[in-house]
């Protein structure tokens, strides 16, 4: 090989090596800047989720303070957290879907992370906040969420431009509703619960005849004699053999607006010679033994279906909300004295017939709501008029009528009348 031979090699050979360098230069600036870029990024080291389906408080942990932007969007129903670039070690037993939120769904969007919540139907978001940790190690992001109804939602949607972006929530005093009645278009409506349902049937006769059949075809027979009258909105939580938590039975009736909620029951007890109708509304304190022990067997519904219930330790201290429970109990008064008053021109009822305890599907502050004992299937008497399809009719029409004045009643209040 001659002088130039050998000089184009000698070129080759450095060109290569400078490139080699060039290169290990290259990667190790890129590797520097990613590592200064992962320090950049926000860390989510915890979340949690509690409450049911009526209500539920998200937590969301993070090592440094987010910068938070959040909006709604429908189809489904769903709230969307956009933050800073973010690393999510989450686990997966936690993000797993309960209460009132269907699915939860996180990752990275290029420029930024997302964070979205769908809920299970409308809802409404309380409070969307930004906390320092007591002990300064972190910050968390909490978030309320309350079930609505569609009106609701679409109002907040409409409003959105009004809170997206910020962490500061709306005043509790504009998020509290003024009431179905005073909702454009809101026909007075009545959501019918037939208690049980699935795998937890109720009470049951020594004959074989099960509560949530009996509650479902009464309350089927309910719902076509108030749909005939033309002038209410009637809905059912269950038209078929379905079980529901009895957190789900109060939120349907919220997200419907309901003006009222009648909860259908035939228990059984042990007195056999007990027989009658009864109409039972919330309170904290029973009127009697009977109710209370009524009341607890119907509490335990979740967990005879493997569900577990969770108390609700946050209290709601807001007075304007005390006052929305108190019109809502002295409604639900109301409308138990009238339907007592009807039934008793067509069926038997038992003595002292208006009773109360504290049935957790009679606690939405919102609706008032009556439970209605149909009678006791571990009576004969009592279980025969349950399967006589004239006896459903004139108790179903008394309860109809009870309906017809508390909403005239009620329609009058809203005007003034």
């Amino acid at each position: 090989m001659g002088p130039a031979g050998t000089a184009d090699k000698r070129g080759r050979v450095a060109g290569g090596f400078l490139r080699l360098v060039w290169t290990a230069l290259l990667l190790t600036v890129l590797s520097c800047f990613a590592a200064a870029h992962a320090d950049t990024l926000l860390d989510a080291t915890g979340y949690k989720m509690a409450g049911d389906a009526t209500k539920m408080r998200i937590v969301v942990n993070f090592d440094r303070e987010p910068d938070v932007k959040w909006f709604l969007l429908r189809g489904p129903n769903r709230l969307v957290i956009d933050l800073p670039r973010t690393r999510f070690a989450l686990d997966a037993k936690d993000v797993k879907p309960r209460g009132l939120v269907r699915a939860v769904r996180y990752g990275d969007q290029g420029h930024g992370s997302r964070l979205i919540l769908t809920g299970k139907g409308p809802f409404a978001v309380d409070e969307l906040d930004v906390l320092k940790d007591d002990d300064g190690s972190g910050y968390r992001i909490a978030v309320d969420m309350s079930a609505a109804s569609e009106r609701e939602f679409d109002a907040a949607l409409a409003n959105q431009s009004l809170t997206t972006g910020s962490t500061v929530s709306t005043e509790k005093g504009e998020r509290v509703g003024t009431g179905p009645i005073s909702a454009p278009g809101h026909r007075f409506t009545v959501v019918i619960d037939p208690g049980h349902g699935g795998v937890d049937g109720g009470a049951e006769s020594s004959a074989g005849t099960v509560e949530k059949d009996v509650t479902l075809a009464f309350a089927k027979e309910l719902r076509d004699k108030l749909a005939a009258v033309g002038k209410y909105d009637v809905y059912m939580t269950r038209d078929n053999d379905l079980y529901l938590a009895l957190d789900e039975r109060v939120r349907i009736a919220r997200q419907h607006e309901a003006d009222l909620l009648i909860s259908i029951h035939a228990d059984t007890i042990a007195v056999k010679g007990l027989r009658g109708a009864t109409v039972y509304t919330l309170s904290d304190k029973a009127s009697d033994p009977e109710a209370q022990a009524l009341a607890d067997r119907e509490n335990l519904s979740d967990q005879f279906a493997g569900m577990k219930i969770e108390d609700d330790n946050k209290e709601v201290t807001d007075i304007l909300i005390d006052l929305i429970r108190r019109e809502t109990h002295n409604f639900s008064m109301s409308f138990a004295h009238t339907l007592v008053g009807q039934l008793s021109t067509s069926v038997g009822l038992i003595n002292n017939p208006q009773r109360s305890a504290g049935f957790r599907v009679l606690k939405a502050p919102d609706v008032p709501s009556v439970l209605v004992e149909l009678g006791y299937l571990s009576n004969v008497k009592d279980e025969a008029q349950l399967l006589n399809a004239d006896w459903r009719g004139k108790a179903a029409q008394s309860i109809t009528n009870a309906v017809a004045l508390f909403a005239a009643a009620k329609a009058g209040t809203a005007t003034g009348g």
